[in-house]
């Protein structure tokens, strides 16, 4: 067995060649894409002009938003001091945390349409994130003050099957407090307080991501904490991110430096997509996984992405069968080639039969078929058409 091959399930893997072997290393390469399940990202954060107001009660008090000084007051003063895990303990020490807090009892939602906005801030963080099967439920509702802060933690997993949090922040003015997120070495900086007078910002991250929460400089921040879980059998993590990032730059630098001959290399996506859809913020679930991460591992590496559509042609002579024998061979070609932002760059891109990652593509019915009819004292092919997505290199 080649030792490309030989992976465990988890995917947790090295790549040790020990000869320049096209096939293998396109196998490889193909093993990688094929397992990866989630984006080249640990966290995202997005701002909204437009929200649904959630019609947040405390105490028997609807809150209006924007949060005035007056409500935030009110908030405070039937809030405690958050607490936080040190050890097996769970304490209070505002010179590490300094921030009230109140359980998802002591608050609820009065207007009924704030759970589905919630569902759609959700999808829209899980298909940046690439999680799947996720829901999110109602944890905390905290508030910020003036000098609030919280010092670098590592989140716990406040229930099973956590995988991560989704955070909304409700609109109320303020300044400062950037969220700090970091994760093997990398580092990431979030900012609510640019829209924080009118909009609302929403922010995802994985439960193995570390954050640190600077000091808010004035004004109040308001803010829901939704535990995210994962409802299906794989588990997914930050480490799962970064481990399939470094197994993916491993065999893009392998292929780059074992086959400089090959010039482009292709690999087909899940999903069918209109020309006019081409772009990486329209791919679906798995495609945007795969698509994200050559994206981003791919740029590191020196490689630029494309999408295109796959279009394979197939001939056959009616003459020779009732049921046309079909010919083994066909011809190739990308058409309406894009960069990942959907900038159209050729129009025709013709491929060899290894240029394409992966077998068997085109054992299926065809997308579409021509021909076949006899015409006079000639008789025009039977011509099958196969269309597919792509993502070349």
């Amino acid at each position: 067995m080649s030792r490309y091959s030989e992976l465990s399930d988890d995917i947790d893997f090295e790549f040790t060649p020990e000869k320049d072997d096209t096939n293998e290393i396109n196998e490889y390469l193909l093993r990688c894409l094929d397992e990866t399940q989630t984006a080249a990202r640990v966290a995202v954060s997005k701002q909204h002009e437009a929200f649904v107001n959630p019609g947040l009660t405390i105490a028997n008090i609807l809150i209006p938003l924007p949060l005035m000084p007056r409500d935030a007051e009110t908030i405070r003063s039937v809030s405690e001091e958050a607490s936080f895990g040190k050890g097996d303990e769970t304490v209070v020490d505002t010179s590490v945390r300094k921030i009230w807090e109140l359980d998802h009892t002591q608050f609820m939602f009065a207007n009924p349409a704030w759970q589905a906005y919630v569902a759609t801030l959700l999808e829209d963080a899980a298909q940046s994130l690439a999680m799947s099967e996720v829901r999110a439920e109602p944890c905390k509702l905290l508030l910020y003050g003036e000098g609030s802060f919280f010092e670098s933690h590592k989140d716990s997993e406040n229930v099973p099957g956590m995988i991560g949090k989704l955070v909304i922040c409700l609109p109320s003015k303020h300044d400062g407090g950037s969220i700090h997120l970091s994760h093997a070495g990398k580092s990431y900086v979030f900012d609510t307080d640019k829209t924080s007078d009118f909009g609302l910002t929403s922010l995802s991250w994985f439960s193995d991501v570390t954050p640190e929460i600077q000091p808010l400089k004035s004004g109040y921040r308001l803010v829901l904490i939704y535990n995210v879980t994962h409802t299906g059998h794989k588990h997914i993590s930050a480490g799962l991110v970064e481990q399939q990032s470094e197994n993916l730059r491993s065999a893009l630098v392998e292929w780059q430096s074992k086959l400089p001959f090959q010039g482009k290399l292709v690999y087909k996506l899940e999903h069918k997509y209109t020309n006019s859809s081409l772009k990486l913020s329209n791919l679906k679930g798995r495609d945007r996984a795969v698509c994200q991460s050559l994206y981003e591992v791919g740029l590191s590496c020196g490689f630029t992405i494309f999408l295109a559509e796959m279009i394979r042609t197939q001939g056959a002579d009616p003459r020779e069968s009732d049921e046309y024998e079909w010919s083994t061979t066909g011809l190739t070609r990308l058409e309406d080639v894009r960069t990942c932002d959907g900038l159209a760059v050729c129009n025709i891109v013709f491929l060899n039969s290894g240029d394409i990652l992966g077998s068997n593509l085109w054992d299926r019915d065809a997308d579409s078929e021509s021909g076949g009819d006899f015409t006079g004292n000639e008789d025009m092919s039977l011509t099958l058409r196969y269309h597919d997505t792509v993502s070349s290199r």
